[in-house]
């Protein structure tokens, strides 16, 4: 009797031992030998699985190819159809079975995201496999496409602060192809995009090997691994193309893009900050949220007291790619005000900056940090979350634990990389776009944004 209630004991223990961990990330291996990151999460009430890819691309920096084409590209892929059912047949398929696809591009990836719930898995799967693997590309609705990314980019393009950030970008990057791919200077290139395009892009892009690929919810490690194959296993073979550097100057420099129709004035300081992929990003948003938050924050006094304006600013930080991140302090200013408001909000920034007071932080940081232990109990979120750290060549087992991670960031450690990384206000790159040109003295002043070469 006691060798059988031993046996049993053994046989619950071995169980147990290779039962996979709810919220628990690791990396696993396909049974065709591709790698992944994979969380369980095994909790009542979670039904749904998120698979997301991440493919490497350098179309963006090779200049003899069309900027636009990865847009319309992604936007096709997941749109188009299959060759038994039309775009609008694939949209009721997967909003009755509560699915989604997305696919977005970005400098150095594209990525496809989806997620359905478990009992809806063959389906989806396989028609979004067949999407990937065989995208139609039909004439008349990559037409449609172009339309409505031409008629954003041309709405977009009449804002002053469209023009400031464009303006930014080519000061920071020049006149090369990273510029035109994140700013689409020239609206005719989505116009000349051509289906024999796309499908070179996605010949090029879209391939069996991966940088990296998040699977999240309710599937066991087994089927992940077979759902990843099966998506991409149809994919061509060809070896995604390499990434160069890119020479990004963020030399001080002030320049005023005039506008003489523009209604408003927009104001921009920016500066470098490391690449995510050395860490450090979750200490830059608590340092730079601290600084702008609403009702109490120096740049909040300053734009409200010191100015007397009802405007608000932004501080935040962003990506041209991934080796060139960028932090900027912007927002709309008065015309009038606007060489004022760029003194105020510099010497806020650098008084921030090398002597910050951090009353409220800790009940800041703790808001915070709720805000991300909720949003990664989402499957979607966390999803997004492993493959960023995936990306950054970072280990991602800590991305359910994010919002403990925040928490024990203290003020002295946010003080630390302010002085040590950041860049001093004097160092901060002024960019603004108005309708006076003499509202802001010692600017070189440009009236078009390729004119930006010419200021010293």
């Amino acid at each position: 009797m006691k060798r059988v209630l031993f046996l049993a004991a053994l046989v619950l223990c071995l169980v147990g031992c290779n039962k996979e961990t709810s919220r628990e990330v690791v990396l696993a291996e396909t049974p065709e030998g591709r790698p992944f990151h994979f969380m369980p999460i095994y909790e009542d009430g979670v039904t749904d699985i998120t698979i997301t890819v991440a493919w490497p691309t350098g179309w963006a920096y090779r200049p003899e190819l069309n900027p636009a084409v990865p847009y319309v590209a992604a936007e096709a892929i997941l749109s188009g159809g299959t060759k038994q059912l039309a775009p609008q047949d694939v949209m009721e398929l997967f909003n009755d079975k509560n699915s989604r696809g997305h696919f977005y591009v970005r400098a150095n990836h594209a990525i496809g995201e989806l997620s359905f719930p478990k009992e809806h898995i063959d389906d989806v799967v396989s028609i979004a496999s067949e999407m990937l693997a065989s995208p139609q590309f039909d004439q008349a609705w990559v037409d449609r496409v172009k339309r409505g990314i031409f008629a954003n980019q041309t709405q977009s393009q009449t804002q002053t602060a469209h023009q400031m950030w464009a303006l930014a970008r080519q000061t920071v990057l020049g006149q090369g192809p990273l510029n035109n791919y994140l700013s689409l200077p020239n609206l005719d290139d989505i116009n000349a995009v051509s289906v024999d395009d796309l499908r070179r892009w996605h010949a090029e892009t879209v391939v069996q090997d991966a940088a990296a690929i998040a699977v999240t919810g309710a599937i066991s490690r087994e089927d992940a691994g077979k759902v990843i194959d099966q998506l991409v296993s149809s994919l061509q073979a060809d070896q995604p193309k390499s990434v160069p550097d890119v020479d990004a100057n963020f030399a001080p420099k002030t320049i005023l893009l005039h506008l003489p129709e523009a209604e408003k004035t927009t104001l921009g300081l920016l500066g470098q900050l490391p690449s995510t992929s050395q860490g450090g990003d979750l200490v830059d948003l608590l340092a730079l949220g601290f600084f702008e938050r609403s009702g109490s924050g120096p740049l909040f006094d300053a734009v409200r007291t010191d100015l007397r304006a009802s405007y608000g600013f932004q501080a935040g930080y962003s990506n041209y790619d991934r080796a060139n991140r960028v932090m900027f302090v912007a927002g709309e200013v008065e015309t009038a005000k606007l060489a004022q408001a760029t003194d105020v909000i510099r010497t806020t920034y650098e008084s921030y900056r090398t002597a910050p007071d951090f009353t409220g932080f800790d009940e800041f940081r703790r808001g915070i940090a709720g805000g991300f232990r909720k949003n990664v109990l989402y499957v979607d979120v966390a999803a997004r979350t492993i493959l960023e750290f995936a990306l950054d060549a970072r280990d991602p087992s800590g991305a359910p634990d994010l919002g403990d991670y925040l928490d024990s960031i203290t003020a002295q450690t946010v003080q630390e990389r302010l002085a040590s990384v950041y860049p001093s206000g004097d160092d901060l790159i002024v960019v603004a776009a108005s309708p006076d040109a003499s509202a802001l003295p010692g600017a070189c002043v440009v009236t078009a944004i390729e004119q930006v070469a010419q200021c010293p």
